[in-house]
């Protein structure tokens, strides 16, 4: 119970994070790292609750706010790595060309290993991946893989701001330990 706390807590806190650069810069779809959730596909699943729930405005800290946006978050442990695709309804449909199984695929892809699990709603894709460290398919690297393929997706599909702008504000995602 104490983890699927702490995943809830991680989760509620990258979600105020997200939601407050997508305010800042206009990006609608993040990559997220959960570090609560070591490689367990329910604890992910908890924390993407968390990141989904409303704004508490009465609430002594801010957690949440982030369920209009577009995540994918990633998480390892010691022999899985954990992806939870989230695309509302409502952004599938202004951004039509994003498709969250060819997001999901593509992190899969980079990751390597073995599907050992995979769940799929209307707004969200599940999977877990198996490590293999005997054939040198480490968790924690397998999720970095998956990371940086899930960054250039976004960047080949146009939701990133373009490096060189210099008109907006990009706010530093790793200072909040979000990846775009």
């Amino acid at each position: 119970m104490a983890d699927a706390k702490a995943a809830k807590k991680e989760g509620g806190k990258k979600g105020v994070d997200i939601s407050g650069m997508s305010d800042m810069g206009g990006v609608k779809f993040f990559n997220v790292t959960l570090e609560s959730a070591n490689g367990d596909l329910e604890l992910a699943s908890v924390a993407l609750e968390g990141m989904n729930a409303p704004v508490d405005e009465a609430a002594e800290e801010r957690k949440g706010g982030a369920g209009h946006l577009g995540k994918m978050l990633l998480s390892a442990g010691d022999k899985t790595v954990a992806l939870v695709c989230n695309i509302p309804k409502e952004l599938g449909e202004s951004y039509p060309h994003v498709k969250a199984a060819d997001w999901v695929e593509k992190l899969i892809q980079a990751a390597g290993g073995k599907v050992a699990k995979r769940e799929e709603s209307d707004e969200v894709i599940k999977v877990l991946i198996e490590g293999d460290t005997e054939n040198g398919l480490f968790p924690l690297k397998m999720r970095d893989a998956a990371s940086s393929a899930g960054f250039a997706f976004l960047r080949e599909n146009g939701l990133l701001p373009a490096d060189d702008s210099d008109d907006d504000y990009i706010p530093d995602p790793e200072a909040a330990g979000i990846e775009w």
